[in-house]
């Protein structure tokens, strides 16, 4: 690089920071604030005035401001603000065209995704600006021919690349289909050598950068495809589960993969939460929960279970949801012993505090779904290209 070119640069950013001091904070940060946390942590290298901004008026670490999102079975969706409090408000209602007849898949960032079960199509949702985005039908190959559509995607965000993804996982473990927000299709990816089939009643996880499936069969197991290098590992289950009778699925914990094992008996179900510490090809599992339900002669009707898919809020909640459609906070014991963050205990005297109630709105039970959630203004237009 020349003399000439060093010096039109350094001006370049003398100029940019010129002009970057004369904005006013308020206005900066209500720009920043529409954009993707992963850029905003970057646009903190422009210049000290900016890194100011970022720091003190916009939260690049999200889990800052994360609330509980619960939606019913008829896509009615109530925030909590404050679990302590347990007063839910009013996010949306089922009569809004854009949640009519939708299933909830899941949420990054503030945006909803959404996945009609007659047909597979998938929504984005903006509940605080209303904005929407129609994404590309799946290639005609892999449509057609599920009553639960909504249990084959995933909706997850990287936060090295800042890019949102949508992942779909056929009726055959073959392959995976991936969507990426600002691209124009879909893309598909060999899944080579994995014998077996999706376990869909095990649940489908993003988290740390990764897309987790459940492989069910003899050989049961986790397949994690790498959202950024795009391709497959393999991962043990905990030593402990296979050996053992119950059933198993898979769950994100504080934005970290989560296995949740139950053995049920007629005088105690138990829950343990196994954690995958680390990163594929390189972890640990640790026993973070323990949920202990001793039911008694109530066992049907108050029996409890783990929310879902999310149970961990804030800072050391957990969530359950018992035959009645209750939801319950707790707040693990200080025993670390069996459990790194606690013991949930909960009999016939114990139920927790209960913090909502879907029967208004459903007597089927697993009527709602529980999920980390922030707001944000954040435009959907920008990532449409096709």
């Amino acid at each position: 690089m020349d003399k000439g070119t060093r010096s039109c640069r350094t001006l370049a950013a003398d100029v940019l920071e010129e002009i970057s001091m004369h904005l006013p904070a308020d206005v900066l940060a209500e720009i920043m604030m529409r954009l993707p946390p992963n850029n905003r942590r970057r646009l903190r290298l422009v210049c000290r005035h900016w890194r100011q901004v970022v720091d003190t008026r916009t939260a690049t670490d999200l889990r800052n401001r994360a609330k509980t999102l619960v939606v019913t079975k008829y896509m009615h969706g109530y925030v909590f603000d404050d679990l302590s409090t347990g007063c839910p408000r009013k996010l949306w209602t089922c009569t809004a065209d854009r949640y009519k007849d939708m299933t909830m898949v899941g949420t990054c960032n503030g945006l909803i995704c959404l996945c009609d079960n007659h047909d597979g199509a998938i929504t984005l949702v903006n509940p605080v600006t209303r904005e929407t985005l129609a994404i590309p039908p799946l290639p005609s190959l892999y449509a057609g021919g599920s009553g639960k559509w909504h249990r084959t995607y995933s909706f997850t965000y990287h936060p090295t690349t800042g890019r949102y993804k949508i992942g779909h996982v056929p009726r055959y473990l073959d392959r995976v289909l991936m969507f990426t927000l600002g691209e124009a299709s879909w893309r598909d990816f060999p899944m080579v050598g994995c014998r077996g089939r999706c376990d869909l009643d095990a649940g489908i996880v993003s988290a740390d950068g990764y897309m987790y499936l459940a492989v069910g069969g003899a050989e049961a197991r986790i397949m994690a495809f790498d959202l950024n290098m795009e391709n497959f590992t393999s991962i043990r289950l905990p030593p402990s589960i296979p050996s053992r009778r119950g059933s198993w699925r898979l769950t994100e914990v504080h934005g970290r993969l989560g296995i949740a094992f139950t053995h049920e008996s007629q005088m105690l179900a138990k829950t343990e939460v196994w954690v995958m510490e680390g990163m594929p090809g390189q972890f640990k599992w640790n026993c973070w929960y323990i949920l202990r339900v001793n039911p008694g002669y109530w066992w049907w009707h108050h029996y409890q279970q783990l929310a879902w898919p999310h149970f961990a809020h804030g800072g050391n909640h957990v969530l359950t949801q018992d035959h009645n459609n209750f939801l319950f906070r707790h707040v693990p014991s200080g025993d670390t012993r069996k459990a790194r963050h606690g013991v949930v205990e909960t009999s016939e005297k114990n139920h927790g505090r209960m913090i909502y109630d879907t029967a208004p709105f459903s007597s089927t039970y697993k009527a709602m779904a529980t999920f980390v959630y922030i707001e944000t203004t954040e435009p959907l237009g920008v990532y449409k290209c096709w």
